[in-house]
């Protein structure tokens, strides 16, 4: 019997929301505030959307995979393209995105501390 309190593929809105944060990330400066998503009356930044996608392990679409592939460099994110290429889910896909965001974040206060 199947557990149906489990659910593995995310809502359309959620979905399409995700799709829209891949795209918000690679044009995202972390000298500015984290680009928000709409998900339908409320704004939520994208490290939040994958907080809440992370619990969904429905595969990801391709064109969404291919855009996060995409923002993706063998160094430092190495060790994230094989996390992805392993398994190639909703939730891997936000727990990659949400550490490139952190990844960003640091790589740009160690620059800013070090322009001091």
């Amino acid at each position: 019997m199947t557990d149906l309190s489990v659910e593995t593929i995310p809502p359309p809105d959620l979905a399409k929301a995700f799709a829209e944060s891949v795209v918000a990330y690679n044009d995202w400066s972390p000298g500015q505030p984290e680009r928000e998503i709409r998900i339908e009356r409320s704004f939520f930044s994208i490290t939040l959307i994958c907080g809440l996608v992370e619990q969904f392990t429905d595969q990801l679409p391709e064109h969404v995979f291919s855009k996060l592939r995409s923002c993706m460099h063998d160094i430092p994110d190495g060790d994230l393209i094989v996390e992805l290429a392993v398994n190639c889910s909703y939730a891997t896909a936000a727990r990659c995105l949400r550490r490139m965001i952190f990844r960003r974040k640091a790589e740009y206060r160690q620059r800013d501390t070090e322009l001091r």
